[in-house]
């Protein structure tokens, strides 16, 4: 994948579920922000609810989604179009994104859709900026902290939408800072982020 990082398509994503077993819980809230380059397309923002087979009472005290709120909400397979074609072409970010890529492949899957997205992890991302300008981390990499670092507002977390709107946030502080510091195109992105994981003596791990 070539290209400017200016000019890259980029999807933040953030979901809310019964649970974190790929294989048994199911979404029940999407919530994704489209970013292009550097400049955040909020009024472009994608938020739905989802009704599961099962829903888990227990689950409420993350995503605070009750069975009555979505007991009218969309089925997924009335939404998976719009979601393939949402997903078509990004990159995606997020907070800890391969557990809600995972739910999201396998669930695509399952209406007939095949998704292969490169993926970026502000974890990950945070890390590569760490390195590169020689910053100590900021200790636990929550998406709080995170937030903190970057001065993004959080006045309400554990929506989908709230939370992918903070990590595009996040993000966006990110790509300003190694954009400034040579890393020009999406390759040179991903050649970073292998370069730092690979690099096990880097004091952040």
């Amino acid at each position: 994948m070539e290209g400017s990082l200016r000019k890259v398509q980029f999807l933040s994503i953030d979901l809310e579920t019964t649970g974190l077993n790929q294989k048994k819980d199911e979404i029940i809230a999407i919530g994704a922000v489209p970013i292009i380059g550097t400049r955040i397309l909020a009024g472009e923002s994608y938020y739905r609810l989802l009704r599961p087979e099962k829903f888990k009472h227990e689950s409420m005290k993350f995503h605070g989604l009750d069975p009555a709120r979505l007991k009218t909400a969309h089925d997924f397979s009335e939404i998976a179009e719009e979601v393939a074609d949402l997903l078509r072409g990004k990159v995606l970010v997020g907070y800890a994104i391969e557990l809600d890529y995972g739910f999201l492949k396998r669930a695509l899957k399952r209406e007939g859709y095949k998704v292969e997205n490169k993926r970026i992890d502000v974890i990950d991302f945070e890390k590569a900026v760490c390195y590169i300008l020689g910053e100590r981390p900021v200790g636990e990499m929550t998406l709080d902290n995170l937030a903190k670092k970057y001065r993004v507002e959080v006045s309400y977390r554990h929506n989908a939408l709230a939370d992918a709107f903070i990590t595009a946030q996040i993000f966006q502080v990110q790509l300003l800072k190694i954009l400034k510091y040579g890393i020009k195109t999406i390759d040179m992105l991903f050649d970073l982020i292998k370069r730092v994981e690979r690099d096990r003596q880097y004091h952040i791990f």
